[in-house]
């Protein structure tokens, strides 16, 4: 009995022993974690750690971690006085957290000065944070971090786009997004011309406000980088600010990816984001699908990440025995202190921890996690719809091959835009003046619906530019109101990307657009009319005037009758040569003067014959100086603008042109010289007027359009001195990187002759501006019927009457004769002929 009593003893004893010595054996460690808990990402994370600890238990049995939860309640002074009593009175071996840099820069300074190894995985960079130490592991930044923003940038540049405004959550989003962002651009022609910050505290009064000044910038895409809380305060502003619709472009972060934060899962906030674009790690599917089952938990990124930290915190505790020995001492600094020791072996075993995670390859061994593989997906609804992947060393892909590597198409698939369309964002808006004095250049012929069909020679460049740029570029035409010119359209117009037309180059319209390189040059110069009237019937009179006409008619009357009246006295033997005389006077000077009877007459021949023999010859050279000058050059009437202002005469030049000013504040005429015309046709009409009817005598314009009027105006001629021009060119926005890409295809286009010689020959404009080929075609002329019409006009008028009166008189001649012909046939036939007597024939 006694022994059996022993026995049970010695069982129990021996039990409480093993009982003791397991439980010794069993290591707790304390670990702080500072989270904001009233928020979603902080209840969230806290959910996530309990997790992973309840797994890591279950396990093992051996070592075990023990959770301290703080509230920083977002609040600085909460957070640090947090963090000192975690490490002075917990005596924790780490800590997870804070959430935000600011919060972090204390609690990582403090264990640094402690030898307590903080564990970071915010969403937020670490920017501001203090010095890089051993003790300060992020196990969320960095190169993973930065990652995202490597899947980003090749979206940007997948999809060509050359403009990108980033929105972030200020000051932490801020804090990783800058410098990643600015890296992972750095080797594109991708420019940000605006980063917009948005604080927690902004009334949605500064939202939009700030959303406004995005507007401005005229850039359609944008990558926002922010928590949910902020994503969901700005949606509502920025659909109503158009921000969201046709045309324009979202990338969101990680942190606002649908699967990954459950906060996403709201439909009226998820509705707006459909079309966005986004990316997040590729997670581990079935490992996520059996901690969302057992666990019951929605997923989230950051908490997946927390999952995977306290994990890998836990195995570093778990290995960290292996590192108890002489050498891993000697290599820590021979500390012997239990507390000391314990935190720098622990440290130690989680920088050698490498393990495949739920969120992926969880490797510490550079202090931060591995980048990962990015999924790119697109929404839908409350749906991710995958279109493609992304990896460091192979950059986007759309799938994966049968043996799990990407299958070669290095390209997305096709997402739907916002607005619920197919068709790329942004669409370049192409301005297009709907009132040209020149409609060669640019002209809205019809609109159809909400569509405008411009044409003119501006048009087809920039529609061959676009052809022929290395990427595909949407665009549409917007007509825009140019009633005040050119100036007043580029200064004040900020929703358009381009501008198109007859845009000429000036200093002041590039301080506030950028102009690409000239497709047409262009010089300004004068024209002037040489003659108003190169056509004169009366051009056989042109050598002397009526005055002197009408001398010499007198003269060569009057002689005339003298003459008769002289030889009538002596002519009545023969009656029928004076009369001949009197029906033809001319007679008289044509026959030989010594047929004449009388001294007298033959006297006022001669005198008559030297008069007019000298007449003659001055009528023919005078006819033949005139008619030279007429087929010759003639100089222009004005030649140089001294000219011009000495003699005060009128100027036109084109309404509302920057060549106004030019004539006022560098050539120096007065304003009431100058008067402002509008087409051709006018330019036509004011020159053949003049300064004395109320025209002008001179014409200063830019030379594509003096072109065109010296087409239509054979009597107008290129003058003047040469001031130089930029030429024509498109405006596009201060920010817009497509200028420079304009520019070079421009400039490849120009140099192609033949093609753009026959463009130009639409609008009958030369390929190479000269001011040489500009002649008037009186110049050198020659002369036609026109210039004679007063010598033959009434000479055919007379042989048409001539012909008119014979044709009208033959047909009763003719009829008389051949009456009187039938007459005397038939009286032939009718009366024998008499035959005379054959005695009386011999006879005679």
């Amino acid at each position: 009995m006694q022994r059996r009593q022993r026995d049970s003893l010695l069982l129990f004893v021996g039990l409480i022993c093993l009982i003791t010595i397991t439980e010794s054996a069993t290591v707790t460690i304390p670990i702080g974690v500072i989270l904001d808990l009233d928020s979603s990402l902080g209840s969230t994370v806290r959910d996530y750690i309990n997790i992973a600890l309840q797994d890591f238990h279950d396990e093992q049995s051996t070592t075990r971690l023990q959770p301290l939860f703080r509230d920083s309640k977002s609040d600085l002074l909460t957070a640090a006085d947090e963090a000192y009593d975690l490490v002075y009175k917990e005596n924790v071996s780490a800590i997870l957290g804070p959430q935000s840099s600011e919060l972090a820069s204390y609690v990582v300074d403090l264990g640094f000065r402690n030898g307590v190894p903080v564990i970071w995985f915010p969403p937020s960079g670490p920017s501001l944070l203090p010095p890089h130490t051993r003790f300060f592991i992020n196990s969320n930044f960095s190169r993973s971090h930065c990652s995202q923003f490597e899947a980003i940038a090749a979206i940007i540049e997948n999809y060509n786009w050359q403009c990108v405004i980033p929105i972030y959550e200020d000051p932490e989003f801020g804090n990783d997004l800058i410098p990643c962002l600015t890296y992972a651009l750095q080797d594109m022609d991708t420019r940000v011309p605006y980063i917009s910050p948005i604080r927690q505290n902004f009334t949605d009064a500064e939202i939009t406000k700030e959303l406004d000044r995005i507007k401005d910038k005229r850039t359609y895409v944008f990558v926002a980088h922010m928590t949910m809380e902020l994503w969901s305060r700005l949606l509502q502003p920025a659909k109503k600010a158009g921000m969201m619709s046709e045309g324009h472009a979202w990338i969101l972060t990680q942190g606002l990816s649908p699967v990954l934060d459950p906060k996403a899962k709201d439909t009226k906030e998820k509705g707006y984001m459909d079309g966005a674009l986004g990316v997040r790690p590729s997670l581990d599917v079935s490992l996520e699908r059996t901690l969302m089952d057992e666990h019951n938990v929605n997923p989230s990124l950051y908490g997946l990440w927390a999952y995977d930290t306290v994990k890998a915190l836990a195995n570093a505790v778990q290995n960290s025995g292996s590192f108890d020995s002489k050498e891993s001492r000697a290599q820590l600094g021979n500390k012997t202190s239990g507390p000391e020791l314990l935190k720098a072996i622990l440290l130690k075993a989680i920088l050698e921890t490498d393990y495949e995670g739920v969120s992926g390859n969880f490797s510490l061994r550079q202090e931060q996690l591995e980048p990962s593989q990015f999924v790119v997906y697109n929404m839908k609804g409350q749906r991710e719809n995958i279109i493609g992947y992304w990896r460091p060393e192979t950059g986007l892909f759309q799938n994966y091959s049968v043996d799990g590597k990407p299958d070669g198409k290095y390209k997305l698939r096709d997402p739907v835009w916002p607005g619920n369309t197919t068709e790329r964002p942004p669409k370049l808006k192409v301005g297009v003046p709907t009132k040209t004095h020149f409609s060669e250049f640019v002209n809205v012929t019809t609109v159809e619906g909400q569509k405008i069909l411009p044409t003119g020679f501006a048009v087809e460049v920039f529609q061959e530019v676009v052809d022929a740029l290395p990427f595909p570029l949407p665009y549409e035409f917007v007509p825009v109101d140019n009633d005040n010119g050119y100036d007043d359209l580029l200064h004040k117009n900020k929703n358009l990307d381009v501008i198109i037309g007859d845009i000429t180059i000036t200093t002041s319209r590039a301080n506030y657009v950028y102009f690409t390189m000239p497709y047409l040059e262009s010089r300004v110069l004068m024209v002037v009319n040489v003659r108003p009237d190169s056509k004169n019937w009366w051009i056989l009179f042109k050598p002397f005037d009526w005055t002197l006409w009408l001398l010499l008619g007198g003269i060569f009357v009057a002689a005339t009758v003298f003459i008769l009246i002289l030889e009538s006295k002596r002519r009545k033997d023969d009656e029928r040569k004076f009369s001949r005389l009197c029906w033809n006077p001319f007679l008289i000077y044509k026959s030989d003067v010594d047929s004449l009877t009388s001294d007298s007459s033959k006297s006022a021949v001669l005198v008559v014959m030297f008069v007019l023999g000298i007449a003659i010859q001055i009528y023919t050279a005078n006819l033949t100086s005139y008619l030279t000058e007429m087929t010759t050059a003639k100089s222009s009437p004005l030649n140089d603008v001294q000219e011009i202002r000495r003699k005060n005469v009128s100027v036109g030049y084109q309404k509302d042109s920057w060549v106004k000013d030019l004539l006022t504040l560098k050539i120096g005429l007065n304003n009431e010289q100058l008067k402002a015309l509008t087409s051709v046709e006018e330019y036509n009409e004011e020159l053949s007027k003049g300064t004395g009817r109320g025209g002008v005598d001179v014409i200063f314009d830019e030379t594509p359009y003096l072109s065109l009027l010296l087409s239509k105006c054979s009597s107008c001629k290129m003058t003047g001195p040469i001031y130089q021009s930029a030429g024509f060119a498109f405006a596009f926005a201060n920010s817009s990187t497509l200028a420079s890409k304009f520019s070079a295809t421009i400039l490849n286009l120009t140099q192609n002759v033949t093609l753009f010689g026959d463009m130009k020959k639409s609008i009958t404009l030369p390929l190479i501006v000269d001011k040489s080929k500009y002649k008037s075609d009186v110049e050198m002329r020659s002369l036609t019927t026109d210039d004679f019409g007063i010598f033959f006009f009434p000479l055919i008028y007379s042989i048409f009457g001539l012909v008119s009166c014979i044709l009208i008189l033959r047909v009763p001649i003719i009829r008389n004769w051949l009456n009187a012909r039938r007459y005397s046939l038939g009286r032939q036939q009718a009366v024998p002929p008499v035959v005379p007597p054959e005695g009386q024939l011999s006879g005679r």
